[in-house]
């Protein structure tokens, strides 16, 4: 299954560490080219993946989970669609 997360972590004072080595942690891929937004190849669910992460985030924080499907487009550099391309949906 292949993940969209965005989020914003709003407390600069706060180190999210931990929550960026969750997404790490929980993922065979991932792809992180755009600030906030990361895409990851993974076993869980959108639902689980953002349950994986809920621990490690202030309630004035967000956050977005979506299953990727394989009919997307936008404007990237050549190796984040050559990633993309690479993963099964």
């Amino acid at each position: 299954m292949v993940l969209l997360i965005n989020y914003e972590l709003r407390d600069v004072t706060k180190d999210y560490t931990p929550f960026l080595d969750a997404i790490k942690a929980n993922c065979a891929e991932w792809w992180h080219f755009l600030p906030h937004t990361w895409i990851v190849a993974t076993v869980h669910s959108s639902d689980d993946f953002a349950k994986l992460l809920y621990p490690h985030m202030l309630n004035t924080d967000s956050l977005l989970v979506v299953r990727l499907e394989s009919d997307h487009q936008g404007w990237l550099v050549k190796d984040a669609w050559e990633w993309l391309n690479r993963q099964q949906y």
